[in-house]
């Protein structure tokens, strides 16, 4: 007994058990098995294990282990992206919150983003914290790998996919400002021919001109093989605009080369990446504290440079 932690000769057992193996979370019909028991029996169990402190619900049906090590108080994990790669399955985390852990953006944002295969997309609230379900169809789920991410390992989007998926959705990442920014800011660490062999496989004509005209017209050091691969991708003739025209209307100069129609006025298009220039040399443990916990952190100093795990 740790504290007011008890647990029955049962409960241990399945707690022992999922200590030792280092399992961080379980189902009900992970505990059917574990235990031999029924489906209502492994429903009452984990239940009473949630009362005593030493699991609590990520979602119906799947419960967060709250080791002994955590001793009496039995704080869960405040990680949310611990929380989130338990949510769905399969999964890769990506849009504005890959661009956060890679650097490739200054904003945490408040709402983690997955990217998946299975279910319906929307919103689920975990621990006061929103988490986004994005569905992508087969041909785009590619480009993650599994990574560490605070402590806990998850799979995360590639620098390349993160800034691909961000511009084929924008509505993810901000809009095409930031993914400006997210080029911007990630220049010299994005494997260029990687991004430029990853486009074509997201069979959109629209994304291809977009990021040829995003790499011209921002100066970015892709070399002209790069373009030459993207601009041979393109297959058909029509134009599109840079931004969405419900936003940012229909007016604009046209990109011949392109085929962009550039509705998105200039200081509005560069303004990601002033701001970023402006705040890259400023230390992130507030951001990253933030992400983790916003609530319980919303007076944090914004210095605290032994833990600045963010910084570039």
């Amino acid at each position: 007994m740790i504290g007011t932690r008890s647990l029955s000769p049962l409960e241990a057992k399945l707690i022992l058990r999922m200590e030792w193996d280092k399992q961080p979370v379980i189902t009900i019909d992970e505990t059917m098995q574990d235990l031999g028991i029924s489906s209502d029996y492994a429903r009452q169990v984990l239940s009473r294990l949630a009362r005593d402190g030493w699991l609590v619900m990520v979602k119906p049906g799947t419960y967060e282990l709250i080791p002994a090590e955590r001793g009496e108080f039995a704080f869960p994990d405040t990680n949310p992206l611990f929380i989130g790669s338990v949510l769905v399955e399969p999964y890769y985390f990506s849009f504005t919150t890959a661009a956060f852990f890679h650097g490739l953006t200054t904003q945490a944002g408040q709402t983690v983003f997955l990217a998946t295969t299975t279910g319906r997309s929307g919103k689920i609230i975990v621990r006061e914290k929103e988490y986004r379900i994005v569905i992508q169809p087969d041909h785009k789920f590619f480009g993650f790998s599994e990574t560490d991410a605070y402590g806990t390992r998850v799979k995360m989007a590639q620098v390349e996919k993160t800034i691909l998926d961000s511009l084929d959705r924008p509505g993810y990442a901000g809009d095409i400002p930031e993914v400006a920014g997210m080029l911007q800011l990630g220049k010299t660490r994005i494997d260029w021919s990687k991004l430029a062999a990853y486009a074509p496989r997201f069979q959109s004509q629209s994304l291809l001109q977009r990021l040829g005209y995003l790499i011209k017209t921002l100066g970015l050091p892709a070399e002209e093989k790069v373009l030459e691969q993207l601009s041979s991708s393109m297959t058909g003739k029509s134009k599109c605009y840079l931004g969405r025209t419900k936003r940012w209307g229909t007016g604009g100069e046209y990109d011949a080369t392109w085929r962009v129609v550039d509705n998105i006025p200039r200081h509005e298009l560069f303004s990601e990446i002033e701001d970023t220039s402006a705040t890259k040399k400023q230390p992130g443990y507030l951001a990253y504290r933030l992400f983790l916990c916003p609530r319980q952190n919303s007076n944090l100093e914004p210095f605290a440079p032994q833990a600045n795990a963010l910084s570039n």
